[in-house]
């Protein structure tokens, strides 16, 4: 494992034994307590200079006619090698399996597991062209939010903003080898019903130098306009740290413009019949800032290229829900705590339109 520069190792592997405290499965405990509208995913976001991939593990309460409730798997599996494309797999839950220990989950061929020493995820999918074996161990100490409101219902989750990650992964048949890249993971779970009048905005910012010690999360929560924010924050880590949190008043995020490109896929495929037509409501750049006691942090992010992800609202058969992930290039800039930011990143940009 390579330590980033100025942090001390027992300091990494501390935050190793942070993670397998505090990074575990729900579903077993919580789904069965109170199923109705459950949902749980855990993503991961891997950075490489031009090429992105993006994995997530997730487990739906999905309500059926003339039977009891049951937890729904789904992998999805999104890459960018010039532009995005992927799949997502629906599995029964005969196909699922989660340890004792709730620390591993196992869908079909697919696994992720949660150890002392991080995330190893196999993606084994032949059929469809997709597989591979990923190491990522984390250089940050994870960050917990809990219930805040989505909806009706609520939402969590934890941010683990810098990791490493190593292994393979084969797509479109190309094989990347990966060694140290960084990466991004958070893991949510909540009780709410897609289709309800809420949005959010979720995005990550990692240095393209390794070397610079900065990591960046944002996240808002919105009504389905984006009218109005029930929630929203800014993280900042430096190395293993997280030193400064900007929230709600202290935030302010305004998009510009329309990016001016369809997207490059629509996930699951049958859904780009549903939805049609190629606009989208993807900002051209968005600018963020946090500001306190005199300090400020401002990041801009603009957006190169997006993938669509779909599903039917759960209430209104007429409507849809869309998650755009999208790539691009970031540049921040600013003081926290005496100490300047001055760089420019990849950010992985999520936007839900509800």
């Amino acid at each position: 494992m390579r330590v980033p520069s100025g942090a001390p190792a027992a300091e990494v592997m501390s935050d190793m034994a942070v993670l397998a405290r505090c990074d575990f499965l729900r579903a077993p405990v919580l789904a069965t307590a109170r199923p109705e509208g459950y949902k749980e995913w855990h993503h991961f976001a891997v950075h490489r200079p031009g090429w992105r991939l993006l994995v997530n593990f997730s487990l739906t309460n999905e309500p059926l006619p003339d039977r009891p409730l049951r937890l729904v798997p789904r992998v999805i599996v999104i890459i960018h090698q010039e532009r995005w494309s992927g799949v997502v797999e629906r599995f029964t839950d005969a196909n699922l399996h989660v340890s004792a220990d709730l620390g591993s989950v196992t869908v079909g061929r697919h696994s992720m597991r949660i150890r002392p020493d991080g995330y190893r995820i196999t993606i084994d999918s032949p059929d469809r062209g997709i597989g591979g074996e990923l190491h990522l161990t984390p250089v940050s100490r994870p960050f917990v939010v809990t219930n805040q409101p989505a909806g009706t219902g609520r939402l969590s989750w934890l941010l683990v903003p810098r990791l490493r990650a190593t292994g393979w992964f084969r797509a479109g048949g190309v094989e990347h080898r990966l060694t140290d890249e960084p990466a991004y993971h958070d893991h949510n779970w909540g009780r709410f019903r897609w289709g309800e009048d809420f949005g959010w905005e979720w995005s990550s910012i990692l240095p393209s130098n390794s070397g610079d010690p900065w990591s960046l999360v944002f996240t808002r929560v919105t009504d389905r306009r984006r009218l109005h924010s029930f929630y929203q924050a800014l993280f900042v880590w430096r190395h293993h740290e997280l030193v400064a949190v900007y929230r709600d008043a202290a935030v302010r995020a305004h998009s510009h413009g329309l990016l001016a490109r369809p997207p490059d896929c629509t996930l699951p495929p049958p859904m780009r019949l549903v939805l049609g037509g190629e606009a989208c409501d993807v900002p051209e750049s968005v600018e963020i800032t946090g500001t306190r006691s005199g300090e400020t942090v401002r990041a801009e992010f603009r957006p190169v290229s997006y993938a669509r992800l779909a599903q039917p609202s759960e209430v209104d058969l007429d409507r849809s829900v869309v998650l755009c992930e999208t790539s691009g290039t970031a540049y921040v800039r600013g003081v926290v705590d005496g100490e300047e930011l001055d760089f420019t990143g990849d950010g992985v940009f999520e936007w839900l339109h509800g």
